[in-house]
């Protein structure tokens, strides 16, 4: 078995180091310095994103693996355990990203109810995103666009968009791609 050596207290430890993250860096850690890192960064997670508990920011899609850094630079950023701070933080956060029945949710559980009725009219009004694959990739191709994505079962990296026309088996593995959604793949990222 090989040895690590922990960049949080120094010693060198048997095992595969894990990764977390120490003024604003991300280290390696022994098992007992991430067990104490984790203490904190759950302390130190926005209660209004709950960062702990997803890999990327609903509004920004950031990537949340260093929380200390995404702090200094989200607006929307709060460790205010008070309820009502913390909804106020997702209702600026949903407003954002035009996710009004979200918004309306929040609204509730305060009691804003003439806020609420307003974000639902704003969510009647929104258009639906349209989830037909054929549309969805004219959208692309119209663009100019090529999504990549991968095989779930070897990995290999596929395309669809400008020129690319969507694949029903892997070229590399033969592994049957129907059961990746390319509707929803290609809607999250126009």
């Amino acid at each position: 078995m090989t040895k690590s050596q922990c960049q949080a207290c120094g010693t060198t430890f048997r095992g595969i180091p894990l990764m977390t993250v120490k003024d604003g860096k991300q280290i390696e850690a022994c098992p007992n310095c991430y067990k104490k890192l984790d203490e904190q960064y759950r302390k130190t997670s926005c209660i209004a994103c709950v960062f702990f508990n997803s890999g990327a920011c609903e509004l920004f899609s950031t990537d949340l693996d260093e929380p200390y850094i995404n702090s200094a630079t989200c607006n929307f950023f709060t460790t205010d355990t008070n309820p009502e701070a913390a909804a106020k933080a997702r209702i600026k956060k949903f407003e954002m990203s035009g996710r009004f029945e979200d918004v309306a949710r929040e609204f509730e559980k305060l009691g804003m109810n003439n806020e609420a009725e307003e974000a639902k009219k704003k969510a009647k009004h929104q258009p639906a995103p349209s989830m037909d694959l054929n549309e969805l990739i004219a959208q692309l191709t119209n663009r100019g666009q090529t999504l990549t994505y991968y095989c779930v079962h070897c990995g290999e990296p596929l395309k669809v968009g400008a020129k690319q026309e969507p694949q029903k088996t892997c070229p590399s593995c033969k592994y049957d791609l129907s059961a990746i959604n390319l509707a929803k793949l290609i809607s999250q990222h126009i």
